[in-house]
């Protein structure tokens, strides 16, 4: 006899299949960023310092720049107290022994001059030291081109200045140190004298003739006529001459940094 499976029968008989998850108790690895390596031991002999920032300007005297095509521009810290071996003294001008050696001798035949100048403290006691020890002379003269001379002051006491700044062909811009106090000669031929708001506050005009101006920036009472204090000699043939202190432009720029300056974009 046959018996033919029944579908119970079937079902019994098909092998089944048991999926298991297997579920690891360890959580999954954290990548993380690797750490650097560690620092290598230094080379023998090699320095371990930190770089060395540049210095400031280093201080200079009895400095003497003649071009005949070009312009004259540096940043210098001027001291009439330091001594220069004779050896590297510039050769006199036909104008100056060695009793009046200008401190800044600048001049340019075809191109401006712009000097920026830090005048460094000068006490009684350095007199001995230097052969001109009556005032810091700075002489800037141009025949095609403008003259900007700015003086700062380190510190007080210092010499008294004088500045002789003369332009042919250009105008002349003087920047004096809120310290300054003393007489002014300015001559111009084709164009005029002119000084800001804050140095006008300081300014006394003793006469105005011919293109000639003659003034005093201060209290002038015991003024003489052998002055040796602070003088400025100015001088623009075809151009201005204007006066100014030197940290009025710094003002004015931090002004400019302002709500309007912002708006602007000054």
């Amino acid at each position: 006899m046959i018996i033919v499976p029944s579908d119970d029968d079937k079902k019994r008989t098909l092998p089944t299949t048991t999926i298991v998850e297997v579920q690891s108790e360890d959580p999954p690895p954290t990548y993380t960023a690797q750490s650097p390596p560690p620092p290598l031991p230094p080379v023998a002999g090699a320095s371990t310092a930190a770089p060395k920032k540049h210095h400031a300007v280093k201080p200079s005297n009895y400095v003497s720049i003649s071009r005949h095509n070009g312009s004259v521009k540096d940043t210098w810290v001027l001291d009439p107290a330091l001594v220069i071996p004779l050896s590297l003294l510039p050769p006199l001008s036909a104008d100056e022994t060695e009793d009046t050696r200008r401190n800044m001798n600048l001049k340019a035949s075809n191109g401006a001059i712009e000097a920026d100048i830090t005048i460094a403290p000068f006490s009684k006691s350095e007199d001995s030291k230097s052969p001109n020890s009556r005032r810091t002379t700075i002489h800037a003269k141009t025949s095609n081109g403008g003259v900007k001379v700015k003086v700062h002051d380190a510190s007080t006491p210092r010499l008294p200045l004088y500045i002789n700044a003369y332009a042919s062909n250009g105008s002349v811009n003087i920047h004096l140190p809120r310290s300054f106090r003393g007489l002014l000669s300015i001559r111009t031929s084709n164009g005029s004298s002119k000084f800001s708001a804050e140095a006008s506050g300081h300014l006394t005009t003793f006469s105005d003739v011919d293109g000639t101006r003659r003034c005093f920036i201060g209290d002038y009472s015991d003024m003489t006529d052998s002055w040796e204090g602070d003088e400025v000699v100015a001088e623009a043939k075809n151009g201005s001459v204007k006066i100014v202190y030197d940290d009025e432009e710094q003002e004015k720029s931090e002004r400019k940094s302002g709500f309007f300056g912002r708006l602007f974009g000054l």
